[in-house]
Order: structure tokens, then C-alpha cells, then sequence
């Protein structure tokens, strides 16, 4: 029966802040790093803080059952993979002081071994060692996969901007939007393009859109069923729909494919047709 887990957890928790001393030792210069030697010194200070309480943590895992253990650290993780993934820390810096907190605690086990007064038994030494790197073990796979889910997640929310800065509605008149599309469509961007505009123009309350395709160099089959589609949608929200600015390659192609315009209205010169409009809502603004 092991009786000097409570004896163990003691001494690593009272020399908590002399292990994080000892941990900073190993870090290195690197820029932007929670765990860089450079770090400015509000942001080194929360890292020392940090550590001791996860060294506390893992000692208090000594304490408890696995499924215990694991509630306990998983709060730890999910706050500490949020501070680093707010800065230029890498995972694999992560998993690289993964490796050197583990080496150092079991240096800091060792020396309980040697000082404590207690005679601590073979079996009590492999109990501590189910335990700790049981909750080693757990803290890493949480961690990287909070602080996976966290950049997965960022990176999504840039596309998904990136992808509707590239295709905004913009605003001619309080009824009137122009759609400026430019570049190679593949199927994604095709679907953003049409939930993007249907919403924009929906939320804008427009009652007429402008299309213009002055920047897509390439047509294909795909390319036209997709404007098609937009236009049918658009006329769903009562929205009418011109296009302007089909290049004569475009148009070239258009024809090979067979592709059927001649239900769109098309016009060839966006500057005309944005010059009718002001005029159109400037004569009405003066009736």
C-alpha cells in the first residue's frame, strides 16, 4: 500500500517555483515565444506562474483517480493552449518542453527519494510513475489537440473572410450592388460566391445586382452553371441581374460549350451601365 504519495506531493508542490526556475533554464531565445528567454517581462512572469501550477497539478494527480486526473488537467490545458496560441509558439516547442518538464520532474522525484527520511519502497516509485506520466501523457494529447482545434478554427474564419472580401457586393445606390468577380472559380469559391452575394444582397435589400465577369479569363461549363444558378436566386429574392464585362475569349469559349446566354441580360461596358444608374437615381432624387 502506497503511504508517501501525500509525502511526495508536499515536496513538489513546496518547490514549485524552484522547478519553474530550473525549467526556464532550458528555454531559448525566440522571438514572439511564450517560452522565449526574451520574453517581455509581464509574459514571463505568467509563464512562471503557469508552470508552477501545473507542476502542482501533476503532483495533486498523484492524489487522484485517472478520471479525476483528467478533469483536472484538461481545465489546465485549455486555458494555457488559448495564452499560446494568442502568440508565435509552435507546437513542436510545446512538445520539445513537454520532453524537458518530464525529464526535470522525475530529477525533482529523485531527489524526494534521496532526502525524504521515508523509506520509500520499489512498488511506490512505479505507482508514482503510472501516475505522473499517465497525467504527462494527457496533458500533451489535450494541449495539442485544444491548441490544433484553436488555429484550425482561425484558419477557417480567415478563409472563410478572405473568401468574402473576394467577392463583395458593393453598394452603387440603395437598390443597386455591383458584384465584381475576379480569378479562376473551382467549385468552393463558386459555392461562397453564391451563399456571399445572396446574403449581401438580401441584407442590402437590392433590387437590381450587377455581375461583372471583366476578370474571369477562363469559362467553363462549371463557371456558367454557377452564374446561372446565382441569377436564378437572385431573381428568387427579386433581384434582377445584369452581367457586364464577358471577355471576347470568354465569350469565344461560351459559344464552343454551347452555353446559352441569351436568358441573362448582358450588357458590355460596366462604366455604362453604372453611369444610367447614378443618372436614373439622380433624376429621381430631383423629380
Amino acid at each position: 500500500m502506497d503511504t508517501h504519495s501525500p509525502h511526495l506531493y508536499e515536496y513538489l508542490a513546496d518547490h514549485a517555483l524552484e522547478f519553474t526556475e530550473d525549467w526556464i533554464q532550458f528555454q531559448n531565445i525566440k522571438t514572439g515565444s511564450h517560452y522565449s528567454l526574451d520574453s517581455p517581462p509581464e509574459v514571463l512572469n505568467k509563464i512562471k506562474e503557469q508552470n508552477s501550477n501545473y507542476v502542482k497539478i501533476i503532483a495533486k494527480c498523484l492524489l487522484l483517480s485517472n478520471e479525476e486526473s483528467k478533469e483536472l488537467i484538461y481545465n489546465w490545458t485549455k486555458e494555457t493552449a488559448t495564452d499560446r496560441s494568442k502568440s508565435s509558439t509552435t507546437l513542436d516547442e510545446v512538445v520539445r518542453n513537454s520532453g524537458v518538464f518530464r525529464r526535470l520532474y522525475w530529477t525533482y522525484v529523485e531527489k524526494f527519494v534521496e532526502e525524504t527520511e521515508f523509506h520509500i519502497q520499489l512498488k511506490e516509485v512505479f505507482e508514482w510513475e503510472r501516475k505522473i506520466n499517465f497525467a504527462l501523457d494527457y496533458v500533451l494529447e489535450t494541449f495539442t489537440s485544444t491548441f490544433l482545434e484553436i488555429l484550425m478554427n482561425r484558419l477557417h474564419a480567415q478563409s472563410t473572410l478572405i473568401q468574402e472580401l473576394s467577392t463583395p457586393v458593393i453598394s452603387l445606390t440603395s437598390e443597386v450592388g455591383l458584384l465584381p468577380i475576379i480569378g479562376d472559380i473551382d467549385t468552393t469559391r463558386a459555392r461562397m460566391i453564391m451563399e456571399s452575394t445572396l446574403q449581401q444582397s438580401a441584407d442590402a435589400h437590392l433590387s437590381m445586382l450587377i455581375v461583372d465577369l471583366s476578370g474571369v479569363v477562363l469559362m467553363d461549363t462549371m463557371v456558367a452553371q454557377q452564374i446561372f444558378r446565382l441569377i436564378d436566386a437572385l431573381n428568387l429574392l427579386g433581384v434582377r441581374s445584369v452581367i457586364t464585362g464577358i471577355r471576347p475569349e470568354v465569350a469565344q469559349t461560351a459559344i464552343h460549350l454551347g452555353l446559352d446566354f441569351s436568358t441573362i441580360h448582358t450588357e458590355n461596358s460596366l462604366e455604362r451601365i453604372i453611369a444610367d444608374v447614378i443618372q436614373e437615381n439622380s433624376s429621381f432624387l430631383h423629380m
